[in-house]
């Protein structure tokens, strides 16, 4: 059985991951360099296989240790200290002898060792009870770190997060700890700019001017193309080079979008050909119909009117503008623009160079198929 080159989650190693040359010599570049690093972009961009590419080979050149943590599921400080605690130790306890002194060092803030059900592999784990234990935990965690004579990188993904903890102080405290810990380099990852945009350019808050900023973009075209060509080509399946352009058009090169669409492709398809990428469009777009109906159910029926009428367009640079009300007779100018600010917030929009996009481009494509103009 032939794995499937296309994934649509995790990093498995370089051969699975497409271009990004120029953004992984930044990041090693700013972490080698001791440099604090945010790194944003829209959502499934790739940014977090990113992170774990820059990770895979800099732990291959022993350039520094890597620690990777998402805090998307946490709500508060103690569940972040709590996250924090079990990344950076399991890091640190690469073998028994290792495991057993940092639970002999660490003893005040009772770590416990366990087995990952998943992965089968030992982690140490804190479980924090209030704000104070979690307050000291983190400062202890911390101080361990700075003892230690290696390098860290150290990515907290989705790190906008914590703009929404109860506690007021959260970026106060962390700020504080990574101007301590020198041989710590950090990466503050999200996909909310204007919350991250806040958290490292206003200068009330704690993070001010504290880190690099980085945008993600998307895969340059052609080197999508020669991936998706190769891949396909190199397990037998020939291509059709006007269906890879299709399948770029399709998912405007998003990375999610276009290793989903390989993906199901390389699965059932002998060539790829565009009656085949516009059969299996169809195919996913129809599998999540009830997932798109019960996107409409959250809309008003403007905010309704003003997705379709972008989808149409393929995106829209100014929403506002008269011709584009009265093209899709969306009204006032001042309601939509309300209704952009709220679709902007609630993930269904996101502006993308300039541009007001779906943030969900098969939502996109299912939009456009119900109005018979896909």
């Amino acid at each position: 059985m032939k794995n499937n080159p296309f994934l649509i989650s995790g990093y498995i190693s370089p051969d699975f991951f497409c271009d990004r040359e120029d953004e992984t010599e930044a990041v090693t570049d700013a972490i080698r360099n001791r440099r604090h690093l945010t790194l944003f972009s829209p959502r499934r961009i790739g940014k977090t296989g990113l992170i774990k590419h820059v990770f895979y080979t800099g732990k291959q050149k022993k350039y520094f240790v890597p620690v990777y943590m998402d805090i998307m599921s946490t709500g508060s400080l103690k569940d972040f200290t709590e996250s924090f605690g079990r990344s950076v130790l399991t890091a640190l306890a690469t073998d028994d002898s290792a495991l057993r002194k940092i639970l002999k060092k660490l003893a005040s803030i009772r770590p416990k060792a366990g087995i990952d059900s998943i992965t089968g592999e030992p982690y140490i784990s804190l479980t924090v009870s209030n704000e104070k234990e979690a307050i000291d935990s983190l400062e202890t965690v911390f101080r361990y770190l700075q003892a230690q004579k290696k390098h860290f990188a150290l990515a907290i993904d989705e790190f906008q997060q914590v703009a929404d903890y109860p506690e007021k102080n959260v970026e106060a405290i962390l700020r504080t700890h990574t101007q301590q810990t020198l041989n710590v380099s950090m990466i503050f990852s999200g996909s909310r700019k204007h919350i991250l945009s806040h958290i490292f350019s206003s200068p009330d808050r704690p993070f001010y001017n504290s880190t690099q900023m980085m945008e993600l973009g998307k895969i340059e075209y052609e080197s999508y193309k020669s991936f998706i060509t190769e891949n396909f080509e190199r397990n037998g399946i020939k291509t059709d080079q006007q269906a890879i352009d299709l399948i770029l058009g399709i998912t405007s090169a998003h990375t999610f979008y276009v290793q989903y669409l390989c993906n199901r492709l390389f699965s059932n398809e002998k060539k790829i050909s565009t009656e085949a990428v516009q059969r299996m469009l169809v195919r996913i777009i129809n599998e999540n119909e009830a997932v798109y109906a019960s996107y409409i159910s959250l809309l008003t029926p403007l905010h309704f009117r003003i997705l379709r009428a972008i989808a149409a367009n393929g995106g829209v640079q100014n929403p506002t503008s008269s011709e584009f009300l009265s093209s899709y007779d969306l009204g006032a100018a001042s309601s939509v623009s309300l209704a952009i600010k709220s679709l902007v917030d609630k993930g269904f929009l996101d502006l993308v160079i300039g541009k007001y996009t779906l943030n969900d481009l098969f939502f996109n494509s299912w939009l456009k198929y119900k109005a018979g103009s896909l």
